[in-house]
């Protein structure tokens, strides 16, 4: 048994009308029900959906306030006024920044820009830069990605006479900033056609109703900032991706192109996925672990050498980032499990000398791992506060939840399912409360998370035409999800771990009822599945269909994203490098059952006493799915102690040795009885020690048969023995050998051994699934 990470759900659809939409598209069904799913259900949506770049962009005036923004912008550059740009230091924030100051510089005029500290500002306006800012002479400044809920340090900004014009896509407050313009695609005025700009979109209508014209060279930092963001990929964002993607493969900016060289990828193949864990990942890096000036330089410089040097910096920062969310991480896990508050609804973890700039992925990690919402901090003794991001479910808002609380933190702002938040440290566990008071209201199935799985699929439907018709949906992001698909029955072959590492996982999927059928997968981060999955289990995959090229040979492929196999599983490690390997893994909730005393303190000594049971206290386990994996170490004294514990236990996974330490393969039959007996009426008293090596070497056997008839004739009282020594018994009555309870232990004994050592693998999965309820 393996326990899927989410929930499966299968979206449905309505059967008539997908079949009315291939027929009416001239496309096959499959497609068709993708199409519905993404709600293009007409040939006009289709059209733009596929053939995106045969439709203009939306009119920039659109936007409200923008004639304004353009009248002010165009007036300071005329009077030669000192413009900054107030950018953030994030991928879309620094991208902005780019898109925004090249259309000034283009224009005519001589920007600068300026990006908060994470660490020492914290995210979006404050009134020291401001008040810098004008201090500087800087008349006219332009927010990019922030400053829609800024409503205090605008009203500062306005009192000591600097104009500000703010361009935005964050959530805003129930009131508007007051600036000299406000440029944001969900303005309370607005009728703007798509909502859903990232802020690199919205610098972009700025930029365009400046120009008076498509600044279509800059479409590859819009691309790269769009996707960053993760806002819906869909309408305008989509048309924009498309034609950027397009222009970062064929002529790319320097700085990204420079950035695409350290992360090894080739731009001319450039995908969604090349910007979502290559390019955004680095620019965003620089920024959570100091100032973020250096991706904006990077995005800007004309000089190549210079592209160079910021582009390692900017890789090398990315490294870094790397190992300092892997510890942070660590931590924070261990405070969920040490403190008990995996049952929290809210998880919020605060802690001093953790890098703020990181805890937004440690948070999204924490989602993943626990399934509910969770706030990272960062506290500082020094001045009592503490800086931090959250990462949410489908289910809770975490924007408009932390809202109810705006009484209690210094500053915050964000989205439905992430935000960045200041609160003074003793407001923490205040936060902590409401919030969970708030969480209160979610349905115990809202914090399971779930996986939309596009559609079933037989391995033998899958091949690169079928992926290539899948491909065409792409860009794929927000709203318009990568599909993920079903597979069923399979079982898995070749599997092993890969990776420098050995974290990844590669096999080959079978289908068991049609074993023709196979395709390659791999599985990111699956590593562990390699020793959890048996060659014999019936396995359903959810995974990524791709196309693997391999020197000119094209091959379908998946990508697991997650795994589900219903039964317990039974693994033979009675191999003794199997078995080697098994006990050197380190599994979390495991029971290794010893039937002999001398097996369970070898074992006990060498491993974690807590998971080494003997057998006299296994009768004491208790509960029903008392472990994860469940492994007899050696034989029992009978076979149905196996089958009591397994049926008891019910774990997901059975592991058997069954290690002997027993000197006689079988019993001798009674003719080697008949001749010993003689031989020692004959020549007694009979000295074992003695004769002992004549009768190994005459009759073939091993001392410990001679011994074992020996103890056979003293169980029945037919020898007296004494000191290696035997004499006869005046024998009274007849006896049988199976009289003795030597002999009936030894027989009991093989007969478990050739049960449960000798037999082969499926005997013993079918033996034990017999005596199992499950």
């Amino acid at each position: 048994m393996i326990r899927s990470k989410y929930t499966w759900k299968i979206k449905q659809t309505d059967e008539k009308q997908v079949a009315a939409l291939a027929e009416e598209l001239a496309i096959p069904v499959p497609l068709a029900n993708m199409l519905w799913k993404r709600k293009i259900t007409t040939a006009g949506q289709y059209d733009k959906f596929f053939h995106p770049t045969k439709y203009d962009v939306y009119d920039p005036f659109l936007l409200p306030e923008m004639d304004k923004a353009v009248t002010r912008i165009k007036k300071a550059i005329a009077s030669g006024e000192r413009i900054l740009i107030y950018g953030d230091y994030d991928a879309d924030g620094v991208t902005s920044i780019a898109v925004l100051y090249k259309t000034l510089i283009k224009l005519g005029a001589e920007p600068s820009f300026y990006i908060p500290n994470r660490f020492t500002e914290g995210y979006g306006p404050n009134s020291a830069a401001f008040q810098a800012a004008k201090a500087d002479g800087v008349d006219l400044l332009i927010t990019v990605d922030n400053g829609i809920a800024a409503l205090d340090v605008m009203e500062e900004a306005a009192a000591i006479g600097l104009d500000v014009i703010v361009t935005d896509h964050h959530e805003g407050r129930d009131t508007l900033p007051k600036a000299l313009a406000v440029i944001h695609p969900r303005h309370p005025e607005s009728d703007y056609p798509f909502p859903d700009l990232a802020g690199v979109g919205v610098a972009y209508k700025l930029a365009h109703a400046l120009l008076g014209a498509e600044p279509t060279e800059l479409l590859d930092l819009v691309a790269v900032g769009t996707i960053a963001d993760l806002v819906s990929l869909t309408d305008e964002n989509r048309l924009l991706v498309q034609r950027g993607l397009r222009k970062l493969r064929e002529e790319p900016t320097l700085g990204l192109a420079a950035l695409a060289k350290k992360a090894s990828v080739k731009l001319e193949a450039a995908t969604e996925e090349t910007v979502g864990f290559a390019l955004a990942p680095r620019l965003n890096a620089i920024g959570r672990l100091g100032p973020a000036d250096p991706a904006a330089d990077l995005l800007l410089t004309p000089d190549e050498e210079e592209a160079g040097f910021l582009a390692e910096e900017i890789d090398e920062a990315n490294k870094e980032r790397k190992a300092i969310v892997a510890a942070i991480t660590e931590e924070a896990v261990t405070l969920v499990e040490e403190n008990g508050l995996a049952e929290d609804r809210v998880l919020i973890l605060s802690k001093e000398g953790w890098n703020a700039g990181v805890l937004g992925i440690v948070a999204s990690r924490l989602v993943d791992r626990y399934a509910r919402p969770v706030i990272m901090l960062a506290s500082d003794p020094a001045t009592g506060i503490a800086k931090g991001s959250g990462r949410s479910i489908p289910a809770f808002h975490l924007y408009q939840e932390l809202d109810k609380n705006r009484a209690l933190m210094i500053a915050f702002g964000g989205h439905p399912m992430a935000a960045g938040l200041t609160i003074a440290t003793e407001q923490v566990e205040e936060l902590r409360s409401q919030l969970n008071q708030q969480a209160a209201l979610l349905k115990d199935e809202d914090f399971q998370l779930e996986l939309i799985v596009e559609d079933k699929l037989a391995l033998a439907d899958i091949d690169v035409a079928f992926i290539s018709k899948i491909e065409n949906l792409a860009p794929f992001g927000t709203d318009n999800p990568k599909p993920v698909f079903r597979l069923q029955n399979l079982k898995l072959q070749n599997t092993k771990r890969i990776g420098g590492d050995k974290t990844h996982l590669k096999t080959l999927l079978v289908d068991e009822n049609n074993t023709s059928a196979t395709l390659d997968a791999v599985g990111f981060g699956f590593g562990d599945l390699a020793e959890k999955v048996s060659a014999q289990a019936t396995v359903e995959i959810a995974g990524e269909l791709s196309i693997n090229e391999w020197n000119n040979v094209r091959k379908p492929q998946l990508r697991l994203v997650d795994m589900h196999i219903e039964k317990w599983q039974l693994f033979d490690v009675r191999n003794k490098t199997d078995w080697q390997q098994l006990i050197k893994q380190q599994v979390a909730d495991r029971m290794i059952i010893c039937f002999q005393p001398e097996t369970a303190d070898k074992l006990s000594s060498e491993l974690n006493n807590e998971e080494v049971i003997a057998a006299k206290d296994a009768a004491t386990v208790t509960g029903e799915g008392s472990c994860e994996e469940l492994i007899f170490a050696d034989l029992p004294a009978e076979a149905e102690q196996v089958t009591s514990l397994v049926n008891k236990i019910k774990p997901a996974r059975i592991y058997i040795h069954f290690s002997d330490s027993e000197e006689i393969a079988a019993i001798p039959d009674r003719s080697a009885f008949a001749k010993l007996y003689s031989l020692i009426k004959k020549f007694q008293p009979f000295s074992l020690e003695k004769y002992i090596p004549h009768l190994s070497k005459q009759f073939g056997w091993t001392t410990a048969q001679i011994n074992f008839m020996s103890n056979v004739f003293f169980d029945l009282n037919f020898v007296t023995m004494n000191d290696g020594v035997i004499l006869l018994n005046e024998v009274k009555e007849k006896r049988n050998l199976e009289d003795s309870t030597v002999y009936q232990t030894k027989a009991n004994k093989l007969a478990v051994k050739q049960k449960l050592l000798y037999a082969n693998y499926q005997e013993l999965h079918d033996w034990i699934a017999k005596s199992m309820d499950f």
